[in-house]
């Protein structure tokens, strides 16, 4: 028998080798296979964990398996493209400050790059176009039900083990809560199998209400202690004091 692992994937509160599935990873001796990408939306955190845990079950047992999601911002969207244009001689695939790899891909050892990734608050002209004329809350609520619904039930469909998490609180804070109850959306999150979701409203309330001085901007590095982002310590925190107990609780995962 080989070795377990752990497939994490997330935004930027989960793609840095000092987030929270390296802690996960190592109480269980686990490999780690960690698809977080800064930046990304929910679309390609589903797409992702799909793949590569089919690509594993082609020489691995399901109970080898385990899977943690962290659950991003419903106002990241992906777009697939092919030779994405340039405009005025500018790299329009990138965010304006052109610290991440956009366009990204899924499936590992693609030359091409097709998956271009767009935030509410970029300058580049997809994201002004498309969240000017095309996004609105209800739709991308939907969006990112559907895309844990999906990944619920491929996950539950292969019996592997997993848990999910959110990075903020996106289903229950006071901004979401007015369309919760849309018929669009109701009927999808009450789908949902909620005893999957770690018992917390999301990564960042829970640092930041158990944590002192515990946040760092994601490009600082671990120990730094400004920004929006868990530093090490807190990521720390959460792995040994709600991941590590939901685990223990909820699935049949014994260390190696």
């Amino acid at each position: 028998m080989g070795k377990k692992v752990l497939v994490a994937s997330g935004c930027s509160f989960t793609f840095e080798d000092w987030n929270w599935p390296t802690f996960v990873a190592k109480e269980y001796g686990l490999d780690l296979i960690n698809v977080g990408m800064s930046g990304q939306g929910n679309g390609l955190i589903s797409k992702k964990v799909i793949y590569q845990v089919s690509k594993l079950l082609k020489t691995m047992d399901p109970e080898d398996i385990m899977v943690g999601v962290m659950w991003s911002g419903i106002d990241r969207d992906e777009f697939y493209v092919h030779n994405y244009p340039y405009i005025k001689g500018k790299d329009t695939r990138n965010n304006v400050d052109g610290w991440i790899e956009n366009p990204t891909n899924v499936v590992d050892g693609k030359l091409d790059r097709n998956w271009l990734i767009t935030n509410i608050g970029w300058k580049i002209p997809l994201a002004k176009l498309w969240y000017r004329h095309f996004h609105t809350d209800i739709g991308a609520m939907v969006q990112t039900l559907e895309n844990v619904l999906r990944t619920q039930w491929f996950l539950e469909n292969h019996n592997i083990n997993y848990f999910m998490s959110t990075y903020l609180d996106i289903f229950g804070n006071e901004w979401v809560e007015n369309f919760m109850k849309h018929s669009e959306v109701k009927y999808l999150y009450d789908m949902v199998n909620k005893d999957t979701f770690l018992d917390v409203d999301g990564c960042y309330e829970w640092v930041k209400g158990n944590c002192d001085h515990t946040f760092a901007f994601p490009s600082s590095g671990p120990d730094d202690r400004m920004g929006n982002h868990p530093t090490e310590y807190g990521h720390q925190k959460f792995a040994e004091q709600i991941i590590i107990p939901h685990i223990k609780q909820n699935l049949n995962v014994n260390n190696t």
